[in-house]
């Protein structure tokens, strides 16, 4: 067997191999639960909530028309989207007990934009493009072990986003 092929062998062994060592993290992975709450989530999904087309509709089926103002909220948008197709969000939790934040973005045709749930020992912190039908408020809620809380800003948009 020459040199050339003998190298071309290693490349594929190392492949495989590497292969094997993904797959069995994977496997590693489900064996443990990891792989298992992103399946359970999936099927939590807030279909009443997501569905609804005007913010307090979206707000009732989520259940947080009861939060409270706090400054222990961050919600991070700009003041002014050039683009409304891709609007950076930051949104982070100071409070103890994070467990969710929700994402809602006033005029959008469905105003309830994502959900993110915080698993014990997570940073309570999301980082997320959405895009804005046009000008609105985005509220960012965030429920704790002790009650649901919220931040609001203003975000103008500049070019059209999503229309329905």
């Amino acid at each position: 067997m020459g040199s050339d092929q003998h190298a071309g062998h290693d490349v594929v062994r190392r492949r495989v191999l590497g292969a094997l060592a993904r797959t069995a993290g994977l496997i590693a992975a489900a064996a443990t639960g990891l792989l298992q709450t992103a399946r359970a989530w999936a099927g939590e999904r807030n279909v009443p909530a997501f569905d609804a087309k005007v913010l307090d509709e979206a707000l009732a089926a989520a259940g947080v028309t009861d939060a409270i103002e706090s400054p222990d909220v961050v919600l991070r948008a700009p003041d002014i989207a050039e683009n409304s197709a891709i609007v950076h969000i930051e949104i982070e939790s100071k409070l103890p007990g994070t467990r969710s934040i929700l994402l809602f973005a006033e005029k959008n045709p469905q105003p309830f934009v994502a959900q993110f749930d915080i698993l014990p020992g997570m940073d309570p912190f999301v980082a997320v493009r959405i895009k804005m039908a046009e000008s609105a408020h985005l509220r960012a809620v965030v429920l704790t072990d002790t009650g649901r809380f919220f931040a609001r800003r203003e975000t103008t948009v500049t070019l059209g986003g999503c229309a329905g």
